[in-house]
């Protein structure tokens, strides 16, 4: 087995200075993803990540880096590829279960921000299930009997396809109707079309 050399102390305290300057970087986020392999950092990441989005809960970069840290360890990059949802050994369940967990978390500290919503949607699919699991939840944040009550569009956007997994196509219809009218009107066409597959009329927003 070759022998791995232990993480220069210089390289994080470094990769925490390029942050600062621009949190988004492609590059350094990129670069701290193989220093996490390379050196099986994955333990150790975790509540760097977990600070980070407790100051910035709308930070998508490290969200991307969280989904990174907590499933590439289960992938073999020569074979497979994280982003297809790929994975050599089996995620434990309580992993999952705590990921689910902590994406409710954040999306009640701020509902309308994408991101928690879409690294939901991915745990879910992880686990093997649907979106049914996550209904109840997704209602608390969009009523659709109370339009003026909505705080988050991505909740709507969840419920449409729960609601159209279970065959409930008036009240998908009706979601995504909010959406193109008044919760996401730039995006109308979009919305129409989603409605079109389930062979609704369009709506003008």
């Amino acid at each position: 087995m070759a022998h791995v050399s232990p993480l220069p102390a210089t390289e994080l305290p470094f990769l925490t200075r390029m942050f600062s300057k621009d949190a988004k970087n492609y590059h350094v986020w990129s670069y701290r993803q193989w220093l996490v392999r390379h050196f099986s950092l994955w333990d150790t990441e975790l509540p760097y990540i977990e600070m980070l989005l407790q100051q910035d809960v709308r930070n998508n970069s490290a969200w991307n880096h969280r989904w990174f840290v907590v499933f590439a360890r289960y992938t073999d990059p020569e074979k497979h590829s994280i982003k297809n949802g790929d994975a050599d050994k089996e995620v434990e369940p309580e992993v999952v279960e705590r990921e689910i967990a902590y994406s409710k978390e954040k999306i009640t500290l701020a509902p309308q921000n994408q991101s928690p919503w879409n690294y939901l949607r991915g745990v879910l699919r992880k686990k093997g299930k649907g979106l049914e699991e996550v209904k109840a939840f997704s209602e608390q944040f969009a009523d659709l009997e109370k339009e003026d009550e909505v705080r988050s569009s991505h909740a709507l956007d969840l419920l449409a396809d729960i609601y159209a997994g279970r065959e409930e196509k008036e009240r998908s219809g009706r979601a995504l109707e909010l959406l193109a009218r008044r919760y996401d009107p730039i995006r109308k066409n979009y919305w129409n079309y989603r409605r079109s597959l389930l062979g609704l009329a369009q709506v003008e927003a």
